[in-house]
């Protein structure tokens, strides 16, 4: 019975601590990532959060003309104290637009290549942006009673053409903007 409330209780610690980091508003704003959670799952460390302000007007036009848009994530979580990193996370999300069918689909690459349906242009962005139930680690390589420092980053607004097309549309560059890294420490 006691082996069933482990996870649950894991849960609500790394939930309670993670609560207490909380932002001024004027902070809040600054950050790329807004509700970034720790938690624990009955077998995994996993992590959820939301991107800030990512579409710009270009994007969406590019989008509604068939033009992919790719937001890449770097993920790192590392034991205090330790400069080699525990866990290195790459993945993408990737939007296209169906013309045909006037709705959006979301390649989710950090839930086994999920693909997720949008009819909106909301619908969409909220899927772009948000990180939910990302696995970082399973629970039993966690050490008890250690802190940990997870550091997280996006490279957003990628615009992915055919390959060549830069030749031939020279004046079209890609949209660079890789958001600074943002820190949550937590205890386990």
């Amino acid at each position: 019975m006691y082996k069933k409330l482990i996870p649950l209780l894991s849960c609500l610690l790394l939930a309670f601590l993670t609560a207490g980091y909380s932002l001024s508003g004027e902070d809040k704003e600054k950050k790329p990532f807004r509700d970034l959670i720790v938690t624990t799952s009955e077998t995994h460390l996993i992590l959820f959060g939301v991107v800030n302000s990512t579409f710009t007007d270009e994007m969406i036009s590019a989008a509604k003309s068939g033009l992919p848009i790719r937001f890449n994530f770097q993920v790192e979580l590392y034991l205090d104290q330790v400069d080699e990193p525990v866990v290195l996370l790459d993945f993408a999300h990737t939007l296209t637009y169906d013309t045909l069918k006037e709705s959006y689909e979301i390649l989710l690459e950090e839930a086994n290549a999920k693909t997720q349906q949008a009819r909106t242009l909301d619908e969409a962005k909220m899927v772009m942006n948000e990180i939910n139930g990302l696995k970082l680690l399973q629970l039993e390589k966690l050490v008890p009673g250690s802190r940990y420092r997870l550091r997280i980053r996006g490279h957003l607004f990628e615009k992915t053409l055919p390959m060549g097309i830069h030749k031939v549309l020279p004046f079209i560059s890609p949209w660079d903007n890789e958001t600074d890294w943002q820190v949550l420490e937590f205890n386990y």
